[in-house]
């Protein structure tokens, strides 16, 4: 059995935000590729695959705040989309350990 190694965001995106990448001079480094406390989740590497429940990703040329202020566009991204599908209905993972969902209304 071949396994495929699943992308995180910023190599889905190709932001170069991540350490070493092209922009990080410019733009940063994004919280998703240090934030070693999501580590893991979604089978990605610190935050790379639950990208959208981190305050401060960088996304559509803005910083982006918590979730609960980007959840309508991240739920749109075809990035989110990907790992929801890849991971499936059991193991996908919405949010961070300790973080709350609430329905955007």
């Amino acid at each position: 059995m071949v396994t495929v190694k699943k992308q995180n965001c910023w190599e889905f995106k190709k932001c170069g935000r991540e350490p070493g990448g092209e922009k990080v001079k410019d733009m940063g480094i994004c919280p998703a590729s240090t934030d070693t406390a999501s580590d893991g989740l979604n089978d990605g590497k610190n935050g790379g695959r639950i990208c959208w429940a981190l305050a401060g990703t960088f996304c559509g040329g803005i910083v982006q705040g918590t979730f609960a202020q980007k959840q309508v566009s991240c739920m749109s991204c075809e990035f989110y989309k990907k790992v929801k599908d890849e991971e499936g209905t059991e193991r996908f993972r919405i949010l961070k350990p300790g973080q709350e969902y609430k329905p955007h209304t």
